[in-house]
């Protein structure tokens, strides 16, 4: 089977979960404490990867691509 059938074939399976990033729905789920820990972070401009190095050695899933993509926007969690 070629690329684009494969393709076209899984899209119409594929299932999206949630309307918010997978950022988002991290930051969601942590304790009030970590929240607050994650806001002072980027208040304070650390830099992502230590963020999410952070994120990490705490047990909390993230990837860089994530967090970047809702830094800056273009994630696709729900715009005002």
């Amino acid at each position: 089977m070629s690329l684009s059938k494969t393709l076209e074939e899984m899209s119409k399976t594929a299932k999206r979960i949630g309307t918010y990033c997978a950022y988002q729905m991290m930051y969601e789920s942590l304790k009030p404490e970590d929240k607050k820990a994650l806001d002072t972070a980027w208040a304070n401009n650390m830099p992502l990867s230590l963020v999410v190095r952070a994120l990490r050695q705490e047990g909390i899933k993230t990837s860089s691509d994530s967090v970047r993509a809702h830094r800056k926007g273009i994630c696709k969690c729900p715009k005002n």
